[in-house]
This record gives C-alpha cells, sequence and structure tokens, in this order.
C-alpha cells in the first residue's frame, strides 16, 4: 500500500471513529470530504479531533513526503517566518531548489515541531487562507499550523559585515549552529563515511578563516551572543568534517574562548563541540576549560565488524578501542549526560544497534537514534532505509534504555526529533495514569506508538 492510501487510512480512522455519522466511507465524495475536513480544521475543533498519536503520525508522513507549499504558504519568509539555511546534508531533499525562499520548520497541533522538506509532488500542501496557515491532504483540510517565526537577530550583521544567520542559523527549537565548513579530508582520501553528504551541499560562506573555516572565532562569538541574548537559543553546537593534523581542535578551542569572553562565562550554557576524539586527554581537559559544556564523538555505527566499512575514514584515524576509551574519559571530565555519539539507525542489524545504545548508556552516555536518510551525493544515495515501523521500534526501545540509566531524553539538540516527541507522549500517558489510576490503554494510539514502539494495522 502506497504512502498516500497509508497516510489516509491512518487519518481517516480516528476521524470515523469520532463522527460516524458525517465522515463518507465511500469512495468519489470529494466535496463531502472537503467540507468535512473543513468543519474538523477548525482552531478550537483540531485539536480534539487529531490527539497526539495522529498529529506524530502525520509529522512522519511529512517527513517522508515532504510538503508542497502554495504561493500563498511563502508569504512574510525571510521576515516574518524564518527561512531555510542547512543543515543541508542532513536534509533528504539536499539538492532541491526553492524559488522564493522557502520556509524552514512548522508548528503543528500538540505543539509538534517539523523541519520541512519542500517537495513540489507531495500530497500535502500548505495553503494560507483568511492570515491562517493550513494543511491539506490533497483535497482534505487538515488542521491550523504555523511557519516558525523568524529570529531578530536572523536582520543584524557581524562586525565585519557579514549577515549573523549565514554563520550560526537557528534550528530545532532552541539551538544556534554552527557548521565550521562543508569539508571533510576523508574525501579527499577517498575514506568517507558512506551515509555522507556533506559535499554536496553549497557552503553558505566561502572559506575565510585559515583555508578551512567559514567565520572567525570572533564572528562566532557575536552571532551567539546575540542568539543567546534574544532569548531564542539556550543551546549551541559547532560541528563540521574532520580535517588535515586536526585542524578543528584547535579552531574549536579558539571559538569556546572567544564566547567565553564575550558572554562572560566560564562554561557557555547548553554547549556542544562536535569532533573526532582529540588524540590526547589534555586535548579534552581543553575543551572544557575553552567552555565547551559537551562533546559528542559520533561512533555513527556500533558493530565493529560493520565500522571500518561504513566509516572508513573513522576506523582509520582511531582504532575503536581508543574510540570508546576517550568517549568513557570525556565522561569523566564532563559528567554523565554531557557526552554522545550519534548511531545512525537503519545501517545495522536492530540487535548491534541497542547492544551500542545499552553499553554507551550504561557510561552515562547517549547513544543517539538518527534514523539513516540516504543523502544526496552520499555513496549510499539511492538505497533504502528501513520502515517506518522498524524506527519506531528502535526508537521506543532506545527510550527504555536511557529510562533504564537516568538519561532524559529532552537532551541537547533534541528539539523536535523523533525519540523527544515519543518521550513526551509516554509522560503526559504516565501523568494522566496518575491522575486515572485504572484507565485503560485500549484504543490509545499514543500509547501503541510511544509505549509498545507500534505502527497502528490497517
Amino acid at each position: 500500500m502506497g504512502l498516500l492510501a497509508r497516510a489516509k487510512g491512518l487519518i481517516a480512522r480516528p476521524i470515523r471513529r469520532k463522527f460516524k455519522s458525517a465522515a463518507p466511507v465511500y469512495r468519489g465524495d470529494r466535496f463531502l470530504m472537503g467540507l468535512l475536513g473543513k468543519m474538523l480544521s477548525r482552531p478550537g475543533i483540531a485539536p480534539l479531533a487529531y490527539g497526539e498519536g495522529e498529529v506524530f503520525l502525520i509529522k512522519g508522513g511529512l517527513f517522508m513526503s515532504g510538503v508542497s507549499i502554495d504561493r500563498s504558504g511563502y508569504e512574510g519568509v525571510g521576515t516574518v517566518w524564518k527561512e531555510d539555511l542547512g543543515q543541508r546534508h542532513y536534509d533528504p531533499d539536499a539538492r532541491t531548489s526553492t524559488a522564493p525562499l522557502a520556509p524552514h520548520a512548522l508548528w503543528l497541533p500538540h505543539a509538534f515541531y517539523m523541519p520541512l522538506y519542500v517537495h513540489t509532488d507531495s500530497p500535502f500542501v500548505l495553503r494560507r487562507e483568511a492570515g491562517t496557515l493550513y494543511l491539506y491532504l490533497e483535497e482534505m483540510r487538515l488542521f491550523p499550523v504555523e511557519l516558525e517565526k523568524r529570529p531578530a537577530y536572523y536582520s543584524k550583521l557581524t562586525s565585519t559585515g557579514i549577515p549573523m544567520p549565514l554563520i550560526g542559523p537557528h534550528r530545532l527549537q532552541r539551538q544556534v549552529l554552527v557548521e565550521y565548513n562543508a569539508y571533510c579530508h576523508f574525501f579527499a582520501q577517498k575514506a568517507a563515511c558512506l551515509f555522507c553528504g556533506i559535499l554536496a551541499e553549497r557552503a553558505l560562506l566561502p572559506s575565510r578563516y585559515g583555508s578551512y573555516f567559514a567565520a572567525s572565532p570572533t564572528e562566532v562569538a557575536e552571532v551567539v551572543e546575540a542568539a543567546y541574548g534574544e532569548g531564542v537559543c539556550s543551546e549551541m553546537q559547532i560541528t563540521g568534517g574532520v580535517l588535515p593534523r586536526r585542524a578543528e581542535v584547535p579552531y574549536i578551542l579558539e571559538v569556546g574562548r572567544a564566547i567565553q569572553q564575550r558572554m562572560g562565562v566560564s562554561v557557555i550554557p547548553g554547549s556542544q563541540a562536535v569532533l573526532a576524539p582529540p588524540s590526547s586527554l589534555e586535548e579534552l581537559e581543553a575543551l572544557k576549560a575553552a567552555g565547551w559544556q559537551g562533546v559528542a564523538f559520533n561512533l555513527e555505527v556500533w558493530d565493529e565488524r560493520l565500522w571500518p566499512g561504513i566509516v572508513p575514514g573513522k576506523a582509520a584515524l582511531l582504532p575503536r578501542e581508543r574510540w570508546l576509551e576517550m568517549l568513557e574519559h570525556a565522561v569523566r571530565v564532563f559528567g554523565k549526560g554531557e557526552v554522545a555519539s550519534v548511531l545512525v539507525a537503519g545501517l545495522e542489524p536492530k540487535s548491534s544497534f541497542l547492544a551500542g545504545v545499552e553499553w554507551l548508556a550504561r557510561r552515562g552516555i547517549y547513544g543517539v537514534p538518527i534514523p539513516w536518510a540516504p543523502a544526496p551525493g552520499s555513496a549510499l544515495e539511492g538505497h533504502q532505509t528501513p520502515t517506518t515501523a522498524w524506527h519506531i521500534d528502535v526508537t521506543v526501545k532506545v527510550l527504555d534504555i536511557w529510562e533504564q540509566y537516568g538519561l532524559n531524553p529532552q537532551r541537547h539538540s533534541s528539539g523536535g526529533l523523533h525519540y523527544a516527541d515519543l518521550a513526551r507522549m509516554r509522560d503526559h500517558i504516565r501523568q494522566e495514569q496518575a491522575q486515572h489510576p485504572g484507565q485503560t490503554e485500549a484504543g490509545d494510539l499514543r500509547y501503541l506508538l510511544a509505549m509498545e514502539g507500534k505502527l497502528p494495522e490497517l
């Protein structure tokens, strides 16, 4: 069954259950379906007609098939609403050209947050009517939504005259992201991670600092100060490719010190440096002294047989045993919950993936389950990620492991991500169970998704 048919089935079922006398159960009455959509999508009714579980599934459909935007949906993008600036090498539609400016993200009912991927042939459509933005599924109007507002610092320049969002765009609800380049030494060595498409993106700025870096430490510090000062960001992350002679390490140290001085803090709140493990323990200590609250050393794959094949450059840089030692040492330096390692979900068997999450969690390290979306420009472009059911099952099992070891799923860089959504639904279910002891979970789509890790049957 196609994605559109599955999405319609998932959406129509709760509608038929709640409005049995109104919803057409036969094919062909498109007018009545459109009328029903307009009735159910009214602001006061939509949150009742669509629960958290239904909205989560619609969000999954948006991720899988993107969204088409009516001309009216572009109104105010780049002025009132935030425009999309990337992180392009993580986007499924990284090569898609959109004009005018594409919006960055969408707010759905029940406070669900969704980065947007624009596809002109998507069954989902954004259309603004009488000032209200609605999400449509073909002819059926689902519910009111709204684009993410544009931060004030997006209209500011650095002291060198560079637009601030080109140095540190805002993403994931609360984070300012600094990508120091769109280059990785592993590509030149023909040892790039097979899933990575970083070189397929267009750099936002030409190389302007030491031949490798898009912005100077002073410029980065100005942007971070502005984003934090506005209150739109409470986290920052710095990331980029691995460079010859590990040139990124001195740069990250300089950036940390510049932010410390600019903001007058010893620890940059909510900060995370993403890099391959430094070559020495002293450099790890230096990163903490430079103000970084946490670090991420992304293994990407746990299975030791697959690791050198999928991430050959990383495997050649450091033996896997040394990588794990540095992760353990990082916890001793930064503390439990301040160290992470992305494990790309879908590149290895479920059993080894979860074994890696458990090994890391037992040591106070987040094994972050980022679903594999085959990236344009990567060696695995055109390959297929596992099913939605596979990813939901894995994610719920990850949440179970994190709970066992006392790791909060509302972690750094979690804003709007699928595991944070499921964790929030789990919290809501437990709060309701405490208020209404003995209440059955039968028929609760949230319970099926967030607690059991299953999709509803069609």
